[in-house]
């Protein structure tokens, strides 16, 4: 993975990201993660992929962060999207949409 060219987020990521980061890392890592963020392409949320998030948070069964992250992704050129979740249903859910998803199998 770091070998992507590009990173994408969505902004709601950041404060998931943070917060991880902060609670098992401590202050100086969550330094470093903000001092990387500008180097992110983050997915605003708006009203089309909140559209597209409560239509795969009802039709996949996700909870609604997970659905948005998702919607987030459905978004973004696929041709060299690979979608990485330590979350076996969202994994199950964008291998569903047709997405290249990390870890490679559950």
């Amino acid at each position: 993975m770091r070998e992507a060219s590009t990173w994408s987020i969505c902004r709601l990521g950041y404060v998931e990201t943070a917060r991880a980061i902060g609670l098992a890392r401590g202050a100086r890592a969550l330094r470093s993660f903000r001092a990387e963020w500008p180097t992110f392409e983050v997915v605003e949320v708006d009203a089309r992929l909140s559209e597209v998030a409560a239509e795969v948070a009802v039709s996949d069964g996700l909870r609604s962060l997970d659905a948005i992250h998702l919607a987030a992704a459905l978004q973004l050129p696929r041709h060299e999207l690979v979608f990485a979740t330590w979350d076996q249903r969202l994994w199950r859910a964008a291998r569903g949409r047709g997405l290249k998803a990390l870890p490679a199998s559950w």
